[in-house]
């Protein structure tokens, strides 16, 4: 969406409109890079599936869990792009 949006922020004149986007995906990184996205708001689907996995199984074991999950997230702008977390790391062997 926040391809499109940028889109029809350009196609406005509105030159003063930032673009703010979700999850810091690879596809999201590169116009980040570029300046056609101000930020990101990066998680890591890797870290999100650890939690859901770690309260879930404390849940099944009658452990106490967390009722509300925090996902650590992380703003990611042009100068600390090439530092932002993996949003789907590659598998490691």
């Amino acid at each position: 969406m926040a391809f499109a949006v940028r889109k029809a922020v350009d196609a406005a004149g509105a030159q003063d409109v930032r673009v703010v986007t979700v999850n810091g995906t690879d596809e999201g990184l590169a116009p980040l890079k570029d300046g056609r996205f101000a930020a990101t708001v990066a998680n890591s689907a890797a870290d999100t599936g650890e939690l859901a996995v770690t309260n879930t199984t404390s849940l099944l074991c009658d452990s106490d869990a967390e009722r509300i999950a925090h996902t650590p997230v992380r703003l990611v702008t042009k100068s600390n792009a090439d530092t932002a977390p993996l949003y789907c790391p590659p598998d490691v062997p």
